[in-house]
Protein backbone atom coordinates (compact mmCIF):
# COMPACT_ATOMS: atom_id res chain seq x y z
CA UNK A 1 0.00 0.00 0.00
CA UNK A 2 2.79 2.34 0.92
CA UNK A 3 4.44 1.91 -2.80
CA UNK A 4 1.19 2.07 -4.53
CA UNK A 5 0.23 5.65 -3.32
CA UNK A 6 3.16 8.04 -4.41
CA UNK A 7 2.73 6.25 -7.82
CA UNK A 8 -0.91 7.06 -7.83
CA UNK A 9 -0.49 10.84 -6.77
CA UNK A 10 2.35 11.45 -9.79
CA UNK A 11 -0.30 9.83 -12.30
CA UNK A 12 -2.67 12.24 -11.17
CA UNK A 13 -0.68 15.26 -11.60
CA UNK A 14 0.53 14.58 -15.37
CA UNK A 15 -3.26 13.84 -16.06
CA UNK A 16 -4.54 17.10 -14.67
CA UNK A 17 -1.63 18.86 -16.50
CA UNK A 18 -1.98 17.29 -19.72
CA UNK A 19 -6.21 18.14 -19.49
CA UNK A 20 -5.33 22.18 -19.58
CA UNK A 21 -5.91 23.34 -23.39
CA UNK A 22 -2.67 24.96 -24.92
CA UNK A 23 -2.78 28.57 -26.18
CA UNK A 24 -2.91 29.17 -30.30
CA UNK A 25 -0.48 32.32 -30.52
CA UNK A 26 -1.67 35.54 -31.26
CA UNK A 27 -1.39 36.67 -35.25
CA UNK A 28 1.29 39.06 -35.82
CA UNK A 29 -0.45 42.29 -36.78
CA UNK A 30 0.44 44.94 -39.06
CA UNK A 31 1.48 48.47 -37.66
CA UNK A 32 -1.64 50.48 -38.38
CA UNK A 33 0.57 53.44 -39.51
CA UNK A 34 2.44 51.39 -41.96
CA UNK A 35 -0.91 50.71 -44.08
CA UNK A 36 -2.30 54.77 -43.65
CA UNK A 37 1.16 56.00 -44.84
CA UNK A 38 1.25 53.77 -48.25
CA UNK A 39 -2.62 54.59 -48.88
CA UNK A 40 -1.85 58.26 -48.59
CA UNK A 41 0.82 58.10 -50.64
CA UNK A 42 -1.39 56.28 -53.23
CA UNK A 43 -3.98 58.68 -53.01
CA UNK A 44 -1.47 61.59 -53.60
CA UNK A 45 0.02 60.08 -56.66
CA UNK A 46 -3.56 59.48 -58.43
CA UNK A 47 -4.53 63.12 -57.89
CA UNK A 48 -0.94 64.83 -58.83
CA UNK A 49 -1.31 62.29 -62.19
CA UNK A 50 -4.87 63.67 -62.93
CA UNK A 51 -4.01 67.43 -61.93
CA UNK A 52 -0.65 67.93 -63.08
CA UNK A 53 -1.05 65.86 -66.52
CA UNK A 54 -0.03 67.71 -69.13
CA UNK A 55 -2.81 69.07 -72.18
CA UNK A 56 -1.86 67.72 -75.68
CA UNK A 57 -2.93 68.75 -78.99
CA UNK A 58 -2.37 67.82 -82.49
CA UNK A 59 0.25 69.84 -84.56
CA UNK A 60 -0.44 71.30 -87.69
CA UNK A 61 1.59 69.85 -90.93
CA UNK A 62 4.14 72.20 -91.52
CA UNK A 63 4.82 74.18 -87.70
CA UNK A 64 8.24 72.93 -86.94
CA UNK A 65 8.69 72.58 -82.95
CA UNK A 66 11.26 75.32 -81.67
CA UNK A 67 11.18 74.45 -77.93
CA UNK A 68 9.61 72.02 -75.66
CA UNK A 69 9.23 71.95 -71.52
CA UNK A 70 7.38 70.35 -69.15
CA UNK A 71 8.38 73.61 -66.44
CA UNK A 72 8.10 77.19 -66.46
CA UNK A 73 5.56 78.87 -68.57
CA UNK A 74 6.40 78.13 -72.00
CA UNK A 75 5.88 74.70 -72.96
CA UNK A 76 6.28 74.33 -76.51
CA UNK A 77 7.05 76.87 -79.43
CA UNK A 78 6.29 76.09 -82.80
CA UNK A 79 7.53 78.52 -86.37
CA UNK A 80 4.98 78.84 -89.28
CA UNK A 81 5.52 78.67 -92.63
CA UNK A 82 5.45 82.03 -94.35
CA UNK A 83 3.22 83.21 -96.83
CA UNK A 84 3.42 84.89 -100.08
CA UNK A 85 5.64 88.02 -99.51
CA UNK A 86 6.22 88.01 -95.82
CA UNK A 87 9.64 88.76 -94.69
CA UNK A 88 9.35 87.80 -90.83
CA UNK A 89 8.79 85.31 -89.40
CA UNK A 90 5.18 83.98 -87.01
CA UNK A 91 5.68 82.10 -84.07
CA UNK A 92 3.03 80.28 -81.79
CA UNK A 93 3.55 79.59 -78.29
CA UNK A 94 1.57 77.22 -75.86
CA UNK A 95 1.72 78.80 -71.72
CA UNK A 96 0.99 77.44 -68.63
CA UNK A 97 0.95 80.19 -66.06
CA UNK A 98 -0.11 78.11 -63.15
CA UNK A 99 -3.96 78.64 -61.13
CA UNK A 100 -2.93 81.89 -59.86
CA UNK A 101 -3.28 84.78 -61.14
CA UNK A 102 -0.80 84.55 -63.81
CA UNK A 103 -2.91 82.20 -64.93
CA UNK A 104 -5.95 84.32 -65.27
CA UNK A 105 -7.48 85.13 -68.69
CA UNK A 106 -7.50 88.64 -68.54
CA UNK A 107 -3.84 88.85 -67.26
CA UNK A 108 -2.66 87.18 -70.43
CA UNK A 109 -4.88 89.10 -72.89
CA UNK A 110 -4.74 92.36 -71.11
CA UNK A 111 -0.80 92.42 -71.82
CA UNK A 112 -0.78 90.69 -75.20
CA UNK A 113 -3.52 93.18 -76.50
CA UNK A 114 -1.72 95.96 -74.84
CA UNK A 115 1.08 95.73 -77.42
CA UNK A 116 -1.07 96.82 -80.06
CA UNK A 117 -1.96 100.79 -80.50
CA UNK A 118 -5.45 101.82 -79.72
CA UNK A 119 -7.68 99.73 -77.58
CA UNK A 120 -7.58 95.87 -78.97
CA UNK A 121 -9.00 94.82 -76.14
CA UNK A 122 -12.10 96.74 -77.31
CA UNK A 123 -12.12 95.67 -80.85
CA UNK A 124 -10.62 92.63 -80.92
CA UNK A 125 -13.20 90.18 -82.50
CA UNK A 126 -13.65 86.89 -79.95
CA UNK A 127 -14.94 83.46 -79.67
CA UNK A 128 -15.87 80.75 -77.54
CA UNK A 129 -16.66 77.04 -78.29
CA UNK A 130 -16.18 73.82 -76.16
CA UNK A 131 -14.23 71.00 -76.83
CA UNK A 132 -15.30 67.88 -74.20
CA UNK A 133 -15.16 68.83 -71.13
CA UNK A 134 -12.92 72.05 -71.64
CA UNK A 135 -14.07 75.41 -72.67
CA UNK A 136 -12.10 77.45 -75.69
CA UNK A 137 -11.93 81.24 -76.02
CA UNK A 138 -10.18 82.96 -79.14
CA UNK A 139 -9.48 86.50 -79.81
CA UNK A 140 -8.03 88.30 -82.96
CA UNK A 141 -6.64 91.80 -83.75
CA UNK A 142 -4.57 93.42 -86.61
CA UNK A 143 -2.72 96.33 -85.68
CA UNK A 144 0.76 98.02 -85.23
CA UNK A 145 2.32 95.07 -82.91
CA UNK A 146 4.97 96.82 -80.51
CA UNK A 147 7.89 94.83 -79.22
CA UNK A 148 9.70 95.85 -75.98
CA UNK A 149 13.07 96.01 -77.28
CA UNK A 150 15.13 97.41 -73.74
CA UNK A 151 14.75 97.01 -69.73
CA UNK A 152 10.92 97.98 -68.53
CA UNK A 153 11.72 100.66 -65.32
CA UNK A 154 9.93 99.62 -61.90
CA UNK A 155 6.38 100.29 -62.18
CA UNK A 156 6.10 100.80 -66.09
CA UNK A 157 4.57 98.05 -68.23
CA UNK A 158 6.48 99.10 -71.73
CA UNK A 159 10.19 99.75 -72.41
CA UNK A 160 10.97 102.81 -73.19
CA UNK A 161 12.78 101.75 -76.82
CA UNK A 162 10.21 99.74 -78.85
CA UNK A 163 9.89 98.12 -82.40
CA UNK A 164 6.69 98.86 -83.76
CA UNK A 165 5.85 96.14 -86.51
CA UNK A 166 2.85 97.47 -88.85
CA UNK A 167 0.05 95.25 -90.04
CA UNK A 168 0.73 91.96 -87.58
CA UNK A 169 -2.11 90.08 -86.59
CA UNK A 170 -2.26 88.16 -83.15
CA UNK A 171 -4.00 84.97 -82.97
CA UNK A 172 -4.75 84.11 -79.24
CA UNK A 173 -6.49 81.48 -76.98
CA UNK A 174 -7.36 80.19 -73.60
CA UNK A 175 -8.15 76.51 -72.94
CA UNK A 176 -10.10 76.28 -69.68
CA UNK A 177 -9.57 72.79 -68.64
CA UNK A 178 -11.37 71.85 -65.19
CA UNK A 179 -8.38 70.14 -63.28
CA UNK A 180 -5.54 71.40 -65.14
CA UNK A 181 -6.16 75.45 -65.27
CA UNK A 182 -5.37 77.39 -68.29
CA UNK A 183 -4.01 77.01 -71.15
CA UNK A 184 -2.63 79.85 -73.35
CA UNK A 185 -1.88 79.54 -77.33
CA UNK A 186 -0.33 82.42 -78.70
CA UNK A 187 0.39 83.23 -82.84
CA UNK A 188 1.78 86.61 -83.67
CA UNK A 189 2.92 87.54 -87.04
CA UNK A 190 2.57 89.37 -90.37
CA UNK A 191 -1.24 89.68 -91.39
CA UNK A 192 -0.64 87.56 -94.50
CA UNK A 193 0.54 84.35 -92.63
CA UNK A 194 -1.25 84.16 -89.88
CA UNK A 195 -4.49 84.87 -91.84
CA UNK A 196 -3.61 81.95 -93.85
CA UNK A 197 -2.87 79.72 -90.76
CA UNK A 198 -5.64 80.47 -88.59
CA UNK A 199 -8.15 77.78 -89.77
CA UNK A 200 -4.90 75.04 -88.86
CA UNK A 201 -4.59 77.42 -85.36
CA UNK A 202 -8.37 76.57 -84.89
CA UNK A 203 -7.95 72.84 -85.61
CA UNK A 204 -5.20 72.57 -83.23
CA UNK A 205 -7.48 74.08 -80.34
CA UNK A 206 -10.55 71.43 -81.35
CA UNK A 207 -7.82 68.90 -80.67
CA UNK A 208 -6.86 69.87 -77.36
CA UNK A 209 -6.83 66.77 -74.87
Amino acid sequence: MSRTLPLAIALAVVSLACSEPTKEPEPAKRPPSATAAQGAHEGSAEENATTDAPLLWDVPAGWSKTEASDKGPRRAGYSVPRVGDDKEDTELLALYFGKGKNGERDTQWDAWLGQFDGDAKRDAKRETFEVGDNVVEVFEHVGNYKLNMGPQRPGMTRSPVQMVKPNFRMLGAVVRTKSRGNWFFRMVGPDPTVTAQKDAFLEMLKSVR
